[in-house]
């Protein structure tokens, strides 16, 4: 049956994204305690190399999947978007609907991050670190983005050594949208490519992994594509102090060992607003949780007001709703705030 299925030209080559399994010779349960795993694929996976094994049993599925063991043995990425994939997902095509693992989904143009192309933006370094912005594709990360850009510019003004910039989306890895925003990750890249920042994406597969795992593997996929470590991880947080706590808990110092930055950082909502107008940028609701809020309402200042009186944070800072930055409506230059020379 399978030589016959296999010779229909319906399933890829044996050996890319699947092989053939002796199920007689897996009768052992994929676990030592299979209570502990039995829906817990990481577990499995992970016991699974343990023991030497190239396959174990999706507890959902009940598929045969490949370790990460077993795509070492092949010795390159076989473009088949696997869930265990230690190369990158490098030979993946159309990586954003496709990759299990953290990769790079959209590389910065060599002349600008050589600062080569004369538009004036601000100067990327061959060497140095890379500050890495958590970016959401809403107005927080976008307008932490040309807080970023200003900050090169005038460190460049003064001949002081120049960070690069790079920017992180997590999402959902069944799904590809991201948390909350409720926006395909296909928009992160949008944004990546207009703004010509390089962006790495790290799908998440729920309770499966822990967080953090999963940010540590994106920032490493991160530094091995470029060369650079890792000098910052910044975020567009504006007034919450749990999340903030929680950000440092987990990802600072006392966690993942990183130092952390928040720009926008208690910055008056009015300044912000003149910031934001001062881009042309557009920003739609993408997600409300809030009734009369609609998705696509043009986020402006009379808007933001109006929320003010109805006793609704102005920036929706407290989960009321969601939006998304569309930095392709004007041109890359005035989205950062840079000059054309």
């Amino acid at each position: 049956a399978a030589e016959a299925l296999e010779g229909t030209g319906l399933v890829p080559k044996r050996g890319r994204g699947w092989d053939r399994v002796d199920l007689l010779a897996h009768d052992e349960p994929p676990c030592a305690d299979i209570e502990d795993c039995a829906d817990d694929f990481i577990v499995r996976h992970d016991l699974a190399c343990e023991r030497g094994e190239m396959f174990y049993e999706d507890p959902e599925t009940g598929y045969q999947v490949f370790t990460e063991l077993a795509h070492k043995k092949r010795s390159k990425c076989c473009g088949s978007g696997c869930r265990h994939c230690p190369y990158d997902h490098a030979n993946v095509k159309d990586k954003a609907m496709r990759i299990q693992q953290p990769a790079i989904l959209y590389e910065a143009t060599a002349e600008r991050s050589n600062g080569g192309d004369g538009d004036g933006g601000p100067k990327r370094a061959s060497g140095g670190s890379l500050k890495v912005l958590f970016n959401s594709t809403g107005k927080d990360s976008f307008l932490t983005i040309r807080s970023l850009a200003r900050s090169a510019a005038a460190a460049a003004s003064h001949a002081s050594p120049t960070v690069d910039l790079a920017i992180l989306t997590t999402f959902d890895a069944s799904t590809r949208t991201i948390a909350h925003q409720e926006t395909h990750v296909d928009v992160a890249v949008r944004q990546a490519a207009h703004l010509d920042v390089t962006l790495v994406g790290v799908p998440l597969h729920g309770r499966s992994e822990k967080y953090t795992d999963r940010i540590a593997r994106g920032l490493r996929a991160l530094t091995a594509h470029t060369g650079k470590p890792i000098g910052s991880l910044v975020f567009g947080d504006l007034h919450l102090e749990h999340i903030r706590g929680w950000r440092e808990d987990q990802l600072g110092l006392t966690g993942m060992g990183f130092t952390l930055e928040y720009p926008l950082w208690n910055v008056p909502y009015h300044v912000l607003l003149d910031d934001l107008e001062a881009s042309g940028v557009p920003c739609r609701v993408s997600a409300s949780t809030v009734e009369g809020i609609p998705t696509g309402q043009l986020f402006t200042r009379e808007w933001s007001s109006k929320l003010v009186q109805d006793q609704i944070d102005g920036f929706g800072e407290n989960g009321e709703f969601h939006s998304v930055a569309e930095v392709w409506q004007v041109s890359r230059e005035r989205a950062l705030g840079i000059s054309i020379k």
